[in-house]
């Protein structure tokens, strides 16, 4: 579906005094595995939001940050022998009569200090004594909006999902200002992505990031030169130590209210007669006034030239867009025939030279010298050695993850029992003289926090601090590089084992996980994968009865088989569902030690997102589940369901009513096996053949109702009501054959 045009807003002129009312904001652009993140946790605190680009199920974060405009004038205090800063050391010059900060109140001394959805971060760090002292908004203060974009390689013809959102978001939203975070280790191929962003008349900041990891690799770079090459402010920081990120805030919200003026920034100038051809197609596109999303027409006339789709579609529906297509398809013939390769192999060569030119102009080292992190990484990511530690990492967060559980399962658990629900249910009856409310509350409220608290606290909190430690050690990229070749027979690559992974702790963050699959098949064939993942509910289940009565070791098979059927289903689903698979293109960031702050920030945002997404679908779907257990409505399911469950399975009729109320948890079907089994215990009440049975069923069929509220969410109900089913069906059928498979081996 072609875009429609969306006309710029008027941007303001470079000498107009800003309103220090208004809000400005600020990208964060670059390639992936460069450090936003990090600078952006650091700016905004533990105020960000995450929000889906609109029509998009692609995450990007925002947040605020409060800035003294008196910091805009002045160099920062910030002096580091290895990081220079890129503006010159001195006195800030005095301010003009009647320049708008003169008359502002005189700026005190405080602590920078968080507040409600954003960060106070002031020039002065003096240290108050005792409690802090709470300070009111002040006229001096900015509102900066920081938006984090997903790491893009290229947005001049977008390929992936990700870099449509940034190229999007660079032209319909229109920053006030772009970081543009470079990763001082790799910076010729991150400088492919500078020179697309100096096209843009957006203001630019090139953050120079990993200043200290470049050095220790023998490589330094002159920041001077960059800046006079690249006509924009560079600014080296090492993020990952917090060093140098004010000065860039500082350098980056003068660049937003346009009080700074700099050099003319340098855009690149394509060589061997393509500039010519570049020039002439602008002018063309200029006198029929074809500038699709406002882009500017330099950039659509290398989209046009490389055939990117959005950018046809919007010509084939504009007056005079054939006759422009004719005319950059004329072009593309002639640059194609005088180089002999397809156009868009020679524009990406070009920039590839160019931004190789100005890394030997800046860079002195070739960075012979190789870290021990370095010597690491070859042994995690070794053909031999690299698959056996993962598993190794696997089996142990697992270990750690029920550990935790059990520890807090005996503790709160305990303490719940005894204190919370007697209390809540004397309360309810005293209050609440109706039975049916007394129902609905105490299973919605009482059983659904209980429920919630149990499972999202010890398991999905330590599973997402496991997950956050993987991904800022580096771990996790080279984990999914070491399963690219397996995820590709399921039609997925590398990245996707990253949701998979999070399905073990909750399958609520991993479908949410599967937005960063890049194509819209990978994240179809990811939410049929994902919810066939046993999660720390269905481990429960497994662990509660087999592992139990039985043998761990029928632990184990059921694991096995769950395993064979996600890779039987995926690679059916691979050959079925329409679209196409990309291959793995990641930047492999370099082994460094996690920081707390930063880990735990981002295990808040990712449970904070669980918590509002899952509790509202676990209350209400307690509530009705219960008065239906309460009313009896659950034991009609038992007869009609008979020939499934005692012909076909093997279970006792009764745990229908137990399979039915896994819809809501999957961990409360053992704990309903036990009042159905009310005298006896589950170890007299079924077998070992119906205990392995049951929880190879419980552990494939319907998600809980948390994770169909998100899979809707996310896919729609139609692709949802199709998950369900599937999974219903194999859970059926995988039970039904190992049901008769133990029979004819005579396990009873």
């Amino acid at each position: 579906m072609a875009r429609p045009d969306i006309e710029t807003r008027p941007r303001r002129r470079r000498w107009q005094d800003p309103q220090l009312s208004e809000e400005f904001s600020i990208a964060l652009v670059g390639n992936p595995n460069v450090g936003k993140s990090v600078i952006f946790n650091s700016w905004t605190g533990l105020g960000a939001m995450v929000s889906n680009y609109p029509g998009t199920t692609v995450e990007i974060l925002e947040g605020t940050v409060f800035f003294s405009i008196h910091d805009v004038y002045k160099p920062g205090r910030f002096q580091e022998s290895d990081i220079s800063s890129s503006e010159e050391n001195g006195e800030s010059p005095p301010l003009e009569p009647g320049h708008p900060a003169t008359d502002l109140p005189p700026r005190g001394r405080g602590r920078g200090r968080f507040r409600r959805r954003g960060r106070d971060l002031q020039s002065g760090y003096g240290v108050w004594r005792g409690r802090r002292r709470r300070r009111k908004w002040r006229a001096d203060m900015l509102r900066l909006r920081i938006v984090d974009l997903p790491g893009s390689y290229t947005i001049i013809s977008p390929t992936s999902l990700d870099e449509q959102v940034t190229l999007r978001y660079l032209q319909q939203d229109q920053p006030d200002a772009i970081v543009n975070v470079v990763d001082a280790t790799n910076l010729q191929r991150n400088l492919i992505m500078t020179i697309a962003l100096l096209e843009f008349d957006i203001p630019l900041v090139v953050c120079l990031n990993q200043v200290d990891l470049a050095r220790k690799m023998g490589i330094n770079i002159d920041v001077k030169a960059l800046e006079r090459l690249l006509g924009v402010p560079v600014v080296p920081t090492v993020a990952s130590q917090g060093k140098n990120l004010r000065e860039l805030l500082r350098v980056a919200a003068g660049a937003a209210i346009g009080r700074r003026r700099h050099r003319r920034r340098r855009r690149m100038i394509f060589p061997d007669g393509i500039e010519a051809k570049l020039v002439s197609l602008e002018k063309q596109l200029e006198s029929i006034n074809f500038c699709p999303m406002s882009l500017p027409p330099r950039i659509v006339s290398q989209q046009m030239l490389e055939g990117e789709t959005e950018c046809i579609q919007c010509a084939n529906n504009h007056e005079f867009g054939k006759q422009a297509m004719e005319y950059a398809a004329k072009l593309r013939k002639q640059i194609e025939e005088e180089f002999g390769e397809d156009i868009v192999l020679v524009l990406g060569e070009k920039r590839r030279d160019y931004a190789s030119y100005i890394a030997e102009r800046v860079q002195k080292g070739e960075g012979h010298r190789v870290p021990l992190t370095e010597h690491i990484s070859e042994v995690l990511t070794h053909k031999i050695w690299g698959l056996p530690i993962v598993l190794l990492v696997l089996v142990g967060s697992l270990l750690l993850i029920f550990a935790v559980g059990s520890l807090f399962e005996d503790t709160v658990g305990a303490f719940w029992d005894t204190f919370i629900d007697p209390a809540a249910v004397t309360l309810i009856e005293t209050w609440i003289p109706w039975p049916i409310v007394q129902t609905i509350l105490y299973y919605g409220i009482v059983l659904g926090i209980q429920g919630w608290l149990f499972i999202a606290v010890p398991y999905v909190v330590t599973f997402y601090v496991i997950l956050s430690v993987m991904e800022d050690t580096g771990y996790m990229a080279r984990v999914a590089f070491l399963l690219d070749g397996l995820m590709h027979r399921m039609g997925l690559h590398g990245r996707a084992i990253i949701p998979l992974f999070m399905g073990m702790g909750c399958n609520v963050p991993a479908v949410l996980g599967n937005r960063i699959l890049t194509t819209k098949k990978e994240r179809v064939i990811a939410g049929f994968l994902v919810v066939l993942v046993p999660c720390s509910a269905q481990l429960s289940v497994i662990m509660g009865t087999v592992a139990q009565y039985g043998n761990i070791f029928f632990a184990f098979i059921i694991y096995g088989i769950v395993i064979a059927i996600i890779f039987l289903l995926g690679a059916l689903l691979q050959h079925t569902v329409p679209g196409k698979s990309f291959g793995l293109v990641m930047e492999m960031p370099p082994l460094r030690l996690p920081r707390p702050k930063p880990t735990f920030k981002k295990t808040w945002i990712r449970f904070k997102e669980f918590l509002y997404v899952a509790l509202p679908f676990i209350m209400v779907g307690s509530a009705i589940l219960g008065v239906l257990l309460e009313s009896d409505l659950l034991y009609l399911v038992v007869l009609p369901a008979s020939p499934l469950i005692v012909g076909w399975l093997g279970l006792p009729a009764v745990t229908a009513i137990a399979l039915i109320y896994g819809i809501l948890r999957k961990e409360l079907t053992v704990e309903l096996l036990l009042v159905l089994a009310t005298p006896l215990s589950i170890g007299a009440f079924m077998t070992i053949r119906q205990m392995f049975v049951f929880s190879l069923v419980t552990t494939i069929y319907v998600p809980c109702m948390a994770t169909i509220g998100v899979l809707a969410k996310e896919y729609g109900w139609k692709y949802t009501t199709l998950i369900v089913a599937t999974s219903v069906i194999l859970a059926f059928l995988a039970g039904g054959l190992a049901n008769h498979v133990l029979l004819a081996l005579g396990i009873s």
